[in-house]
């Protein structure tokens, strides 16, 4: 009983510090050597279960159902012995012909001691029950028990030894599993002096609790490698968002330029034909004597008018989005309050430029129009009809 309890306590704790590892169903999650190990995993847990099983038939002498156990006993242990140096040679990185030795060495031994389990059901080589049901060890036992010891020895040696050629925190990685060796070559030194003992399954529960902290260490390592990530997007996000203002602005104004102004109503137009906005209100603007300043007073001169004129059109419709879409060419697509309020705004920014002309100052010819929902079919019928309207407007302060 005391056997079992021991099997007991290690199969929990492995459950509970590799819960993380054991629960992924999603492969795609899991790394290469994370995978092999959560195999390795489950064949620990294999042989937890055939040794606790071992430790209550053996004590309560229940012979067919102990040998049957006793069987696979030693098929899951060497079956771990090869999945644990499968994990290893994946882990490592390392392709080379010594690698390629441990790998197929157990591979072969896993094969040898299936063959070798046959044929104990007819001679005794491995193990037998007397008829009392009480357990013997057998001459290949020991050799299988000798040959598990060397194979995880060569791989401890050869892991410490990748190591000196690691930088930290790699280093430190490659050490713990070779840790997780060398317990394993100590205790089934052990298990093989002492069969009534359980040795081996004190190497796994120990090598796997040292194997906790490789984990931690790459959970450790990416997590820092995600917040550099998120730091890069970040930067890149602000990077691309100055960019893009640069490009969407004006360079002279300071407002929307003409690309935004294009992306915008491409954004209205598909809004329009999937009736999704039914509130839509255009004001064209464009400046008059422009062209007289640049003329006489300069091309300065004339940046300054045309600063001058965006400020006044910007207060006037403070609530909208206003874009220079050419030299001397303002759009105001009308939003919130001011397409609610957008007569009274109008009479009131055609008031100003009356009297900005009466005093020579900056004039603004403007027109403007909204959506008609039954009959408009697209952004640009609007715009045509404040366009126009504006043009009209144009006439009329010249002619004045």
């Amino acid at each position: 009983m005391y056997y079992s309890s021991f099997g007991i306590l290690a199969l929990l704790i492995l459950l509970i510090t590799n819960y993380d590892i054991l629960k992924k169903s999603n492969k795609n999650t899991l790394s290469s050597p994370a995978i092999l190990y959560r195999q390795f995993l489950f064949s620990v847990m294999a042989y937890y279960i055939t040794d606790i099983l071992w430790g209550f038939l053996a004590s309560f002498k229940i012979k067919t159902f102990a040998y049957i156990d006793t069987q696979i006993y030693f098929a899951v242990m060497v079956l771990s012995v090869f999945l644990w140096g499968r994990y290893v040679i994946a882990y490592l990185e390392e392709k080379n012909l010594f690698t390629r030795i441990p790998y197929y060495t157990s591979l072969t031994i896993f094969i040898l001691v299936l063959v070798v389990l046959v044929i104990n059901l007819f001679i005794p080589i491995v193990f037998y029950f007397d008829e009392e049901g009480n357990y013997h060890t057998s001459p290949a036992r020991y050799i299988n028990l000798t040959v598990q010891l060397l194979l995880f020895f060569i791989m401890t040696v050869y892991t410490i030894y990748i190591s000196t050629k690691r930088d930290r925190p790699v280093k430190s990685r490659y050490r713990t599993i070779g840790l997780f060796g060398l317990a394993m070559t100590i205790f089934i030194a052990l298990q093989a002096m002492y069969p009534f003992l359980p040795f081996y399954a004190m190497g796994f529960m120990l090598g796997t609790l040292l194997h906790t902290f490789v984990l931690e260490d790459e959970k450790e390592e990416h997590r820092r490698l995600l917040e550099e990530l998120i730091q890069k997007g970040n930067l890149q996000e602000k990077e691309l968002g100055a960019a893009r203002h640069m490009a969407y602005t004006d360079s002279l104004t300071g407002i929307k330029n003409k690309a935004a102004y294009i992306e915008d109503i491409s954004i209205i137009e598909q809004k329009i034909n999937e009736g999704k906005l039914d509130k839509v209100g255009v004001v064209v603007f464009d400046l008059n004597s422009l062209k007289k300043i640049n003329d006489t007073k300069g091309h300065d001169a004339g940046d300054e008018y045309i600063k001058a004129a965006c400020h006044i059109i910007c207060e006037r419709f403070k609530h909208s989005p206003v874009y220079r879409i050419g030299g001397d060419e303002f759009v105001a697509i009308l939003e919130g309050e001011d397409y609610e309020n957008r007569r009274q705004l109008l009479e009131e920014f055609s008031k100003m430029v009356d009297e900005e002309k009466k005093h020579d100052g900056i004039v603004i010819a403007s027109g403007s129009s909204t959506l008609h929902r039954n009959k408009d079919k697209s952004y640009m019928r609007v715009f045509e009809r404040a366009d126009k309207q504006m043009y009209k407007c144009k006439k009329l302060l010249k002619e004045k």
